[in-house]
């Protein structure tokens, strides 16, 4: 793959877009749900990733606020300081919520038997892929957006030189009892719950394809692969330092990517981009 050069990359700003690892305990330990980009997809087809996407206009209406389980500004001190996006936290956590519904049909923080059954879940994620508002799927269900069930995990920026970059925030987020994902045979073409060593070790022999910040994330699970759940959560809401990483591309001859580096890694402060 070639890097844009500094003229052409230089027009491509980040966009703001959210993704959730959502958490089970299993049989070997913890699990957590990926799901497989479409070979269509015009962004990393095919490629295992956590449900996630775009921040729309629409996850900051007034509706959508008014229906989150925390104030705007429980939201920017919460998520919106350790992460560095200030008053931006609440568009960034409806944008998770609503993401996860789209893509694996999971209510967030609904108590067990609160979110209907998943005949009816299906039917109100069939009004949000055709285009109706979250508020409204959420009123219509008679649900909250339970922001309150999102703990900020980390938080990337793509690195400049690709032709599409996105500000994201990573949450964590335990799967809602009594619910089951399901794919969405559209976006994504199927989905599975992963054993993070195991998912690791699939993706060095070449059978599980994930790009850099999601192989990074799913080492940061490591440490927490057989403590389960609850750990994790607790350790989360510990965090108070979640500013953006900034991964560079080292370039080879012809614009050639040769490299993803974080700070820290040797060659980080000289990675540029050729000119012109």
């Amino acid at each position: 793959m070639r890097a844009l050069s500094a003229d052409q990359a230089g027009s491509i700003h980040p966009r703001p877009a959210a993704t959730t690892l959502i958490l089970r305990d299993g049989g070997a330990g913890l699990e957590v749900l990926m799901v497989r980009r479409s070979m269509r997809a015009s962004f990393m087809p095919g490629a295992y990733v956590f449900p996630g996407g775009a921040v729309d206009e629409a996850d900051v209406s007034g509706a959508c606020l008014a229906a989150c389980d925390e104030s705007t500004e429980m939201l920017t001190a919460r998520i919106g300081g350790p992460t560095r996006v200030g008053d931006q936290a609440a568009a960034f956590a409806v944008a998770a919520l609503r993401e996860t519904f789209e893509e694996c049909g999971l209510w967030l923080g609904a108590r067990a038997g609160q979110a209907s059954g998943e005949v009816e879940r299906e039917r109100h994620r069939a009004r949000l892929r055709d285009g109706a508002a979250l508020a409204e799927v959420a009123a219509a269900a008679g649900l909250a957006l339970h922001t309150s069930v999102l703990q900020p995990w980390s938080h990337w920026v793509t690195p400049l030189g690709l032709p599409k970059r996105f500000d994201t925030l990573f949450f964590v987020a335990p799967c809602p009892t009594g619910q089951h994902p399901r794919e969405d045979a559209g976006e994504t073409t199927s989905l599975e719950w992963v054993f993070p060593p195991e998912a690791l070790a699939r993706q060095a022999e070449g059978s599980f394809q994930m790009e850099f910040a999601t192989v990074n994330t799913v080492r940061s699970l490591l440490p927490f692969a057989s403590g389960g759940v609850d750990a994790l959560l607790e350790y989360a809401r510990g965090l108070r330092d979640l500013g953006p990483l900034h991964p560079r591309l080292r370039v080879g001859a012809g614009g050639r990517i040769e490299q993803v580096l974080l700070p820290g890694d040797p060659g980080y402060e000289e990675a540029t981009l050729p000119a012109g």
